[in-house]
């Protein structure tokens, strides 16, 4: 669209909050556009995220309201991830500039989810929606309504598709594959999900993952997730162990810890960024000499880290051994992405290590 708007010599504005979304928007015109300009029939500035050809012209740039889109002018306008966007970026800025080019703005999004509402910069986080059930009902001729899954996209891979898919919970999965509008109750987790069982088959491999407090004597908790799979290839949760304590303390209660669960366990350790946080993975590695022990950069939003663990809970793939610490697990999930969530971290740190743990190496020092 944008393309064929350039070589009608229009000038088009696409605005997006995510620097992601940017560069793959420039990146995919560029290669649509590169034999003009490598004949150098179109001018191109990369500093800028522009192209010129004639009088028309591309500009790609960050926008997530009125503020940040002003100062610009279009026929066309694409406002991409526009559920992420404050309402008043096409109100207040937006629309006016439609008004003077006597342009078109095209809006495409995603229906909000729990995932995308941390992210979000909107006051209403369904105002994405709500034009667009305007727009599906407009009998001016002036709005147009489409909806597309993300089956029919043809650049997205089918196997990387299926993969992603399962690892989605149902309201997920309806969300951001099926593009549907769902009304949340809730977290990403239910309590009915989760069996609360008083023994457990034979385990066949277990993995204790650490989250680890940046404070002691408040504020956050230090928890240490056992997880283990069973013979019967269920995900069983098999102890938690939670403090505020020193650096110190923390850090005798994972060599202990890893004394009692003995050396088959694997210890999976954060690794915060930076030199800090590589030295100090180091420092607990060495403490945990002779041990099958790694330590890992955490990537993603916890929300993100956390939807694999939720579609297998769903699933009716993970149970929790009935102790004194099951209720509070269960109160922290039910809740999450809201309150605590140091054991949910926990949890699905211990989850993507124990699906990996044959590639898994040693770490010696």
């Amino acid at each position: 669209m944008a393309v064929e708007a350039l070589l009608h010599q229009r000038r088009i504005l696409y605005a997006t909050p995510t620097q992601e979304q940017i560069d793959a928007f420039w990146s995919e015109t560029v290669e649509a556009l590169m034999p003009m300009i490598a004949g150098q029939a179109i001018e191109k500035n990369e500093t800028r995220h522009t192209l010129h050809y004639g009088a028309g012209r591309i500009r790609a740039r960050t926008a997530w309201d009125q503020d940040s889109l002003r100062g610009d002018a279009a026929d066309l306008l694409i406002l991409d991830e526009f559920q992420l966007m404050h309402e008043d970026a096409w109100t207040r800025v937006g629309a006016p500039m439609m008004l003077d080019s006597d342009g078109t703005a095209v809006f495409c999004f995603t229906p909000p989810s729990l995932l995308s509402a941390a992210k979000s910069k909107a006051r209403d986080p369904r105002h994405a929606n709500k034009l667009y059930s305007r727009a599906q009902n407009d009998e001016t001729g002036r709005w147009g309504a489409f909806h597309f899954t993300s089956m029919e996209n043809p650049h997205i891979s089918e196997v990387a598709l299926g993969d992603i898919s399962a690892e989605m919970g149902s309201v997920a999965y309806r969300q951001e594959i099926l593009a549907e509008e769902v009304e949340e109750s809730g977290g990403i987790f239910r309590r009915a999900w989760f069996e609360v069982v008083d023994r457990h088959p034979v385990i066949e491999q277990t993995v204790r993952h650490w989250d680890l407090a940046a404070t002691h004597l408040g504020g956050d908790w230090t928890v240490g997730m056992l997880l283990g799979i069973g013979e019967d290839g269920i995900y069983y949760i098999l102890d938690v162990i939670r403090c505020q304590e020193s650096p110190h303390t923390v850090e005798r209660l994972i060599v202990d810890t890893a004394k009692t669960d003995g050396p088959e366990t694997i210890v999976s350790l954060p690794q915060d960024p930076g030199q800090s946080g590589k030295h100090q993975a180091q420092y607990l590695i060495r403490q945990l000499a002779g041990y099958n022990v790694h330590a890992d950069q955490e990537t993603g939003s916890k929300t993100v880290r956390a939807l694999p663990v939720a579609a297998q809970a769903e699933g009716g793939n993970i149970k929790i051994l009935s102790a004194p610490w099951t209720d509070e697990l269960l109160d922290e999930l039910e809740a999450f992405p809201g309150g605590w969530d140091d054991q949910v971290d926990a949890l699905a740190g211990a989850f993507t290590d124990l699906v990996g743990s044959t590639s898994l190496v040693m770490w010696s020092a």
